[in-house]
């Protein structure tokens, strides 16, 4: 996992994967922060290789938010506006799957088995980069619910090398 913000991008981009540092620009580049909610192709036909997802989620309490992993896309998880608690922790055997969508839609939901968890401070220009050994839980209230707008980037392994 990759956690930084804006403020540190142009000095800490040169130690992230390419792929990290383009979907970073597109964000700002494109200015998809001030586009409405919706999918956004980025790279390859469709999108397959990278797009982003803007949205705009109510937070809610830690309890109600199912944690989740990926196999084929990482994730930018990019806070526009708002603040959230993002929760995470490694892939390991004892994690229990209780919903598996990979083949359908690329996710995997977790049971909540007690797993200790780090809890990750996001509010506007912070981002966190989700890698598939990511299990996280986004849009975790903070303090008190809200409205988040946020841009998912997500980059298909092909690009990460990773296997």
């Amino acid at each position: 996992m990759i956690i930084s913000d804006l403020t540190h991008f142009e000095r800490e981009r040169v130690l992230w994967p390419a792929a990290v540092v383009r979907g970073i620009e597109y964000i700002l580049e494109r200015r998809l922060g001030e586009c409405e909610p919706g999918r956004y192709d980025l790279e390859g036909d469709n999108g397959h290789l990278m797009y982003a997802n803007v949205q705009e989620a109510q937070t809610r309490p830690k309890a109600e938010q199912l944690a989740e992993s990926h196999q084929v896309y990482t994730d930018i998880q990019f806070l526009v506006s708002g603040e959230e608690r993002l929760c995470f922790y490694k892939l390991h055997e004892g994690a229990k799957v209780i919903d598996d969508k990979f083949e359908t839609h690329d996710v995997a939901f977790y049971e909540n088995e007690g797993t200790p968890e780090t809890d990750i401070y996001l509010g506007p220009g912070m981002f966190a980069v989700c890698l598939p050994s990511d299990i996280h839980r986004p849009n975790c209230v903070v303090t008190e619910s809200c409205v988040n707008k946020k841009i998912v980037v997500k980059i298909h392994k092909d690009l990460l090398k990773l296997g």
